[in-house]
């Protein structure tokens, strides 16, 4: 099957490399050029994907006309930030009958709108299917086991995405509820900076991590059914098994980004130090606005952003924590 990417940044490019192993042709796009003319030449992404020797199905571009003319199905995978400016000027570049399937996850500060509804809004005749699950792209990239989710309005569609995906060690498995897959994706990189922050004080107990992510759950569970998702979305792999990855991981952005703030770091210190901030930095932003105009209680949430502000110590948020005011 004939492939497109568009974005070859740590995630899109794992993704990019998993569907050429598989055995089909994929050509991407990306804006940094030495980033495509070593994919090119030395099938390796040094820059976001360090030792991952790539496929040679794999080829890359910096026109992104070609990265998505002919292609049967086009994988999405730039910051939500970028979607609209990206993808506006392909609406009608994209063929009719190729299936979009959104990787990117995040949720725009202005609209309020999740990068899958931009996109729907963007090519609202076009299939589209929601891609999320425990997926850090360092471990898949290297053969390491791992199932996700694909949801969407017609299963047809989420066939053709498992047919791209399915091997030994990447499975998908299938949802109807797009907005609760990909909100699942989207709210564990908020509640990942918080344990992150946990780590960066060296607050070590297993019983405190526990009732933190019991409590980011529960928080991710109400957010979704306040966007009309269905709070079993949340207890299946694309909520509390996403979850779990990127909080716990060594290899999360964000579980990172909290660590550096228990460290003492400001924002402005911490994109010197990673390149850029994470998504779950500006997903925090845009959850409060949504959340308050919505009316969804987030307390746990907020306090994150108050020790990020720095109007909350870490110690009074874990107070507050175990003493139920943030729950």
């Amino acid at each position: 099957m004939r492939v497109g990417i568009i974005g070859l940044g740590n995630f899109g490019t794992a993704m990019a490399n998993l569907v050429a192993n598989n055995g089909h042709e994929v050509i991407g796009w990306e804006y940094h050029e030495a980033v495509v003319d070593e994919i090119n030449t030395q099938h390796t992404n040094q820059r976001f994907l360090a030792d991952v020797p790539l496929h040679h199905n794999l080829t890359a571009t910096t026109q992104i006309e070609t990265g998505v003319q002919e292609r049967e199905a086009i994988f999405i995978a730039i910051p939500t930030v970028f979607i609209h400016a990206t993808l506006q000027p392909l609406r009608n570049q994209i063929a009719d009958n190729a299936v979009l399937i959104n990787l990117a996850k995040g949720i725009d500060r202005r609209s309020g709108l999740t990068a899958f509804q931009i996109i729907t809004n963007i090519f609202p005749h076009h299939r589209r299917v929601m891609l999320s699950g425990p997926s850090i792209a360092n471990e898949f990239a290297r053969g390491l086991p791992t199932v996700v989710v694909a949801a969407g309005e017609h299963e047809h569609d989420l066939w053709l995405t498992a047919q791209l995906l399915d091997n030994d060690h990447f499975r998908v498995h299938f949802s109807d509820d797009a907005i609760g897959v990909e909100l699942g994706g989207i709210l564990k990189n908020i509640y990942a900076i918080g344990l992150g922050m946990f780590d960066g004080q060296s607050l070590q107990s297993v019983n405190l991590r526990a009732v933190y992510l019991t409590a980011a759950l529960a928080e991710m569970a109400r957010i979704g059914q306040g966007f009309g998702a269905s709070i079993e979305t949340f207890l299946y792999l694309s909520g509390v098994g996403d979850l779990l990855a990127t909080a716990l991981s060594e290899h999360s952005h964000n579980r990172r980004m909290g660590e550096l703030l228990a460290q003492g770091l400001h924002i402005a210190d911490i994109q010197d130090r990673m390149g850029v901030l994470p998504e779950g930095y500006t997903t925090l932003q845009s959850i409060r606005a949504v959340a308050e105009k919505r009316r969804i209680s987030i307390p746990l949430a907020t306090g994150l952003w108050q020790v990020i502000q720095g109007t909350l110590s870490t110690e009074t948020f874990v107070q507050g924590l175990i003493k139920g005011f943030i729950e």
